[in-house]
């Protein structure tokens, strides 16, 4: 029948081709006989508004593709599509020896239907489906092409980009006039031209559909530049029919074969350092089990030190929240918890994205529908994390500041100090794992592009991560993409904590520079945008997600702590206001006006993001719009946050206060800082080792998410019982030693009571010192237990750590200090 329809259409249009919406495009060169050709097959490509040609064969239809199976007495005839033909041309190309050789047994085995050889055509790609709307990707099978291995040839899987450009038909006039008025978005109008949709035109919201990706399995004795002339001399037939040009370019670095890593100096390093935290868990966790409460008091240091490590402690701190006379602010657990879930998901969605998607028609439609844009502007969650950071560093240290002590010098040099033990180590060990274990942890098409280039950066750059200089200095090839924000809230607290020192002891002169310097922050954005002509806010367009180092929104705005200081200082400015207020409550009949308030400013900045998105409209905002708007969100949105904190902290609002305090998300909100920490790992783990391309909706990226999201936490448990929890401990039991020693020095007040007061007052300071860093925070929150390092009498000896266990709370603890 298929043989009929091809003479037939042959037979009635070959003087007919002007026959309107008619086309016939065949693809492989007549070698004998019309019956010969059909018989070893062919591509025919119809598209026409009339049924005469197949009414006896096939209903109506609009375009249709008929493509016949490649048999073994057929390679000399078959189709430009096929991967054959790339391998004919290996084999009669300018290629080595070797390569010419290898294709020319790949083919002759293909002819005798060889396992091997079939594999490795089986394992290549065809053409994909679907292009107009998106899915450019075709990634044949990446492990069936590395699994190939005669001893003689061995797959070598490449991938390779077409990048088309075909002439542009404009739309006629009479179709314009009578186009819908609902197909304004281009991508859904059904009238304009295939080619018009294939082509990039530089409009960023729309995916790129003339950039394909094609996987090819040659032999391994075959070079990049060898694949890429093939290709080119093939696929350059269709393109010569169609009169559209192509361009064919094959990586080096995606031409990838198995492989069998060895272990590095740094693959030792970050293993030997696993093992010796492991042991020292281990030790410190049966240590705790052996002690008993009695055996406390007596503890040596060395022991004090090693139970600082005690997973069973640890544990338990997590999972308790011990009851406070001072609630007001426990409700911030659930808020940074549902933060850090909101930077997972926008991550989540940001990395899919750009990756191999069979419908990023999904993500385009997206940029002009409301119920998006908490995504879309998902970039305020992190001025949350800039809030909640200035807020609690300005409670924490007030409270402190305004407990009577004598015996305490207070500078802000031990809070640096502190600050600094407490967020580096486990930083600096999932850098070193960047730098060691995950390029090795698992291969995919995109590997080499995605996963290994992070590892490299770490390579180069990890020590301005180290030095707190990364958002700064060679922001392009910066170490852990999202580490830009642990240096920008060390810097602001840098700034702010003595800033609060000299609010509370020269409140004139310490709240005109608080009001200056939030001025300042509002102008610093401002001019930023208006100098560089970048966009407004952070738009989650192809161009930032394919690139986001380079992008100059995010080098030159998004990650520059002079630029996104304004939320932190406004969290400072809030906490004053709750300090000065935090005795008197709140009428519920203000309260409950003064929440609705800041949600709907909260809401309205979410929201304005649309202004941005859909048809251009970044495009068409003057550069004094987009500048103000850049300067002004971020801070109404620190605002609208203060608004909300302060109407549930000082007013009558007891659910939401309960809902957010909820005793099962206080664990989870503990290890945000941990999960800010890994969670990108596990996103570039999924992205790098895909197969094949996705399909993608709202409910498959949520049942996404929460997978990624339950593996983030689970690494996140692991990096505190091993890092985070004991270093804190360990820092903590240093500096109670040095609060000792001072007030032996310096006789003290009281007794033990004056030594109780000054060690509550310096450990509410330096947990005043780690807030919500980097988009999480570890909760300096540990609740005693029975089996841990001390009582709780705070009278006994100092070398004892107040017979307490470091994680001794006090109120700043129970409220998400850090």
């Amino acid at each position: 029948m298929f043989c009929d329809v091809v003479e037939r259409a042959q037979r009635t249009h070959s003087v007919q081709a002007s026959l309107p919406g008619f086309s016939l495009a065949r693809s492989s060169v007549w070698r004998g006989s019309k019956d010969a050709v059909c018989s070893d097959g062919f591509l025919l490509l119809v598209s026409f508004e009339t049924r005469t040609l197949v009414e006896e064969a096939m209903p109506r239809f609009l375009l249709f593709v008929f493509a016949l199976n490649l048999t073994p007495r057929s390679i000399s005839a078959t189709d430009f599509w096929s991967t054959v033909r790339v391998y004919e041309r290996l084999r009669d190309g300018s290629a080595e020896a070797e390569c010419r050789n290898h294709a020319s047994l790949l083919v002759k085995s293909i002819q005798n239907a060889t396992y091997w050889a079939v594999k490795m055509l089986d394992s290549s790609a065809n053409f994909p489906s679907g292009v107009l709307e998106g899915n450019v990707y075709n990634l044949g099978d990446f492990d069936e092409c590395l699994s190939v291995d005669t001893g003689h040839v061995r797959g070598r899987y490449c991938l390779a980009t077409l990048n088309l450009l075909g002439p542009a038909s404009p739309v006629s006039k009479e179709q314009q006039k009578s186009r819908p008025v609902h197909y304004a978005h281009r991508a859904l109008d059904p009238y304009t031209n295939a080619w018009d949709q294939i082509q990039n035109r530089g409009e960023r919201w729309r995916f790129a559909r003339d950039a394909i990706k094609l996987a090819v399995c040659a032999p391994k004795s075959c070079t990049s530049l060898d694949v890429q002339r093939a290709m080119l001399d093939v696929y350059s037939t269709i393109t010569a029919t169609l009169n559209a040009t192509l361009r064919v370019e094959v990586p080096e670095k995606l031409c990838q074969t198995k492989q069998n890593f060895e272990a590095s100096f740094l693959d030792v390093l970050f293993f030997a350092v696993i093992g010796i935290l492991t042991g020292t868990v281990s030790a410190g966790t049966i240590l705790d089990y052996g002690l008993k409460k009695g055996d406390l008091k007596v503890c040596s240091m060395w022991k004090q030190i090693l139970l600082c490590w005690s997973a069973r402690k640890n544990f338990m701190g997590l999972s308790n929240m011990e009851k406070e006379s001072d609630t007001d602010l426990n409700f911030l657990f659930g808020i940074r918890l549902f933060s850090i879930l909101l930077v997972i998901a926008c991550h989540k969605v940001g990395f899919t994205t750009a990756g191999p998607v069979k419908n990023p028609s999904f993500q385009e439609q997206s940029f002009s529908q409301l119920q998006y844009m908490p995504i879309l502007h998902g970039d305020l969650v992190v001025d949350t994390f800039f809030f909640l950071a200035g807020f609690l560093l300005t409670v924490g240290l007030l409270k402190a500041l305004r407990r009577p002590i004598s015996g305490v010098k207070v500078s802000v040099w031990p809070l640096y100090l502190f600050r600094f033990l407490r967020l580096t180590p486990a930083y600096m060990l999932t850098i070193l794992f960047y730098m060691s274990v995950l390029p090795k942890m698992g291969s995919g098409p995109l590997w080499p592009v995605t996963v290994v280039p992070e590892s490299e950066y770490c390579r180069d750059n990890w020590w301005l991560n180290a030095l707190y200089l990364n958002n700064y200095v060679h922001v392009d090839r910066s170490c852990i993409e999202q580490g830009w924000y642990i240096p920008c809230d060390m810097h602001m607290f840098v700034v702010c904590a003595p800033l609060v020192l000299l609010v509370h002891r020269r409140p004139r002169i310490g709240k005109a520079l608080l009001a200056t310097l939030i001025i300042a922050s509002v102008l610093a954005p401002f001019l930023t945008i208006w100098i560089r002509d970048t966009d407004a806010m952070l738009l989650f367009f192809l161009d930032f997600l394919s690139g986001s180092r380079v992008h100059p929104y995010f080098s030159a705005v998004y990650v520059k702590s002079h630029v996104r200081g304004s939320p932190y200082l406004i969290g400072v400015l809030i906490g004053l206001i709750y300090m000065s207020k935090r005795q008197k409550r709140l009428a519920k009949a203000n309260s409950l006006p003064l929440l609705l308030i800041g949600f709907a400013m909260a809401m309205a900045t979410t929201f304005s993001a649309a202004l941005f998105y859909g048809n251009e409209g970044a495009a068409a905002a003057s550069p004094a719009a987009r500048a103000l708007y850049g300067a002004l969100h971020r801070p109404v949105w620190a605002f609208a946050l203060g608004i909300i904190v302060l109407a549930i902290s000082l007013g009558r609002i007891g659910f939401m206060r309960k809902v957010l305090s909820w005793k099962p998300l206080v664990p989870l909100s503990k290890l945000s800082y941990g999960a800010f920490l890994v969670h990108v790992v596990i996103l570039w783990y999924s992205a790098g080792s895909a197969r094949e391309a996705t399909y993608n909706n709202t409910f498959i990226m949520i049942l996404k998410t929460m997978g990624d999201t339950a593996v983030t936490f689970g690494a996140a448990l692991l990096l505190y019982l091993s890092v985070e929890a004991p270093i804190r401990d360990m820092a903590k039991l240093a500096l109670s030693v040095r609060i000792k020693m001072q007030m032996d020095v310096d006789g003290g007040v009281g007794g033990g009571g004056g030594e109780e007061k000054g060690e509550l007052a310096m450990e509410e300071m330096l947990n005043s010192t780690s807030e919500m860093a980097s988009n999480g925070g570890v909760s300096s929150s540990m609740a005693s237990n029975d089996s841990g390092l001390g009582s709780n009498d705070p009278s006994s000896a100092v070398v004892n750590a107040k017979q307490q266990r470091p994680d001794a709370r006090s109120q700043t603890d129970v409220v998400l200090a850090l």
